[in-house]
């Protein structure tokens, strides 16, 4: 009996030892701190650092495919022209991301970072995503990857460019979080990433308000069902310029298990050029994300700008509204009915007429084949009220494409 229990009392110290070794291998001794409450290697009540707690990370995806239109009409350029497609060729530049007909690679996108967790105490981080393709103008920023605000593009030429969608610093303290750098302007449903999109095109909301900014805000947990942030920014550029600043705030509520909405607005102004060739700015959009059932979501996304440029006040508004139907695990079926009322403002690639209607349908699917390949199909129409923007002489059109997502 007494050498059994000396064998025992051997084999738990011998567990013992092996588990707090095997803990300062993996992670050191202040790594993976556990609550105040319970016995660890850890300093009980956070009075030194823990070290960090977020994971580091690279990832990335290939978005490729194809868009075609019934008019037929093919791809031109501008000869002499480094920036020279012709907008009004091909898909016409109001469907964004597949403007251009044929064959196309989306985005090659590149992520890598290091994410934050501010649960027991400061934790710091940060992202730099870079992405290559016929899609990356859209997130190119003055001060970066345009040398000049007004230049219609600027890393790349003809159909392909490339940008830093994302390059950031991130810090977290309990429910504190900021993030400073170029980073994606909260505005909207409608996301840039493939790997966050059900569809192939981009929603024409997506047109008009900034898809990045430059500057610093910061992220305050509220409760479980309320968050706010705020800070300082300049859209769709990062330090071109000291005359472009913008108060940048929301809040994201989550009004029942089923329901979440968020708001985001930027209030500034832009005074390039000195005093009287400025403008005031104020854009702003509400966004109402609701599981219907257990296998239907849906977005309501509305957005509006307004600008004063000269004296005079001009604004352009628009509402996306799209249904996700999970039929099966891997497929899903979606809906997308969507307007845009035009006002003549184009600073945030303002995209149709003053007093015009854009309207458009959206019919897709997409099969989540396995864990690194997803495919997406999508047929559209669009409708624009005024002069023809289609073809040249067309203001109606059917299109639609495929497309493959490969993600690493």
């Amino acid at each position: 009996m007494r050498k059994m229990m000396l064998k025992c009392l051997g084999v738990a110290a011998a567990a013992f030892a092996l588990q707090f070794t095997q803990a300062e291998v993996k992670a050191g001794l202040f790594d993976q701190c556990n609550p105040c409450d319970e016995v660890t290697a850890c300093d009980p009540c956070e009075q030194v650092s823990c070290g960090t707690k977020g994971t580091w990370f690279v990832n990335g995806h290939i978005d490729s495919g194809f868009w075609a239109n019934a008019h037929g009409q093919r791809n031109e350029y501008i000869a002499g022209v480094r920036h020279g497609f012709n907008p009004v060729s091909a898909n016409t530049g109001l469907l964004q991301n597949v403007q251009n007909t044929g064959y196309q690679v989306n985005q090659l996108y590149v992520s890598a970072g290091k994410t934050v967790d501010g649960t027991h105490g400061w934790d710091f981080g940060g992202t730099v995503d870079f992405v290559w393709g016929t899609d990356a103008r859209f997130v190119q920023a003055a001060g970066l990857e345009k040398a000049n605000g007004h230049d219609a593009e600027g890393w790349g030429t003809g159909d392909y460019y490339s940008a830093f969608a994302q390059a950031y610093f991130e810090a977290a303290y309990k429910k504190l979080n900021v993030k400073v750098g170029k980073f994606y302007a909260p505005f909207g449903s409608q996301a840039f990433k493939s790997t966050d999109t059900f569809f192939y095109s981009f929603a024409p909301t997506y047109g008009f308000v900034p898809a990045t900014a430059g500057g610093a805000y910061a992220t305050y947990t509220v409760s479980d069902k309320v968050t706010v942030y705020g800070g300082w920014v300049q859209p769709d550029q990062i330090g071109e310029t000291k005359d472009d600043n913008a108060f940048l705030g929301g809040v994201v509520l989550k009004a029942t298990n089923k329901r979440t909405l968020h708001y985001a607005f930027a209030a500034g102004e832009n005074h390039v050029g000195g005093p009287g060739a400025g403008v005031d700015y104020f854009v702003n959009s509400l966004v109402l994300n609701s599981q219907e059932t257990k296998r239907l979501r849906s977005v309501l996304d509305w957005s509006y700008i307004q600008a004063k440029i000269a004296g005079d006040t001009v604004s352009m508004w628009g509402i996306n509204n799209e249904w996700i139907y999970q039929y099966t695990d891997k497929l899903s079926f979606g809906l997308r009915l969507a307007c845009v009322r035009g006002g003549g403002y184009s600073s945030f690639y303002g995209v149709i007429a003053d007093n015009q209607d854009w309207y458009t349908v959206s019919l897709g699917w997409k099969y989540d084949a396995n864990k690194w390949l997803t495919i997406r199909s999508e047929i559209r129409y669009d409708e624009v009220e005024g002069s023809p923007v289609f073809s040249y002489d067309k203001d109606y059109q059917f299109s639609g494409g495929l497309s493959t997502i490969v993600k690493f």
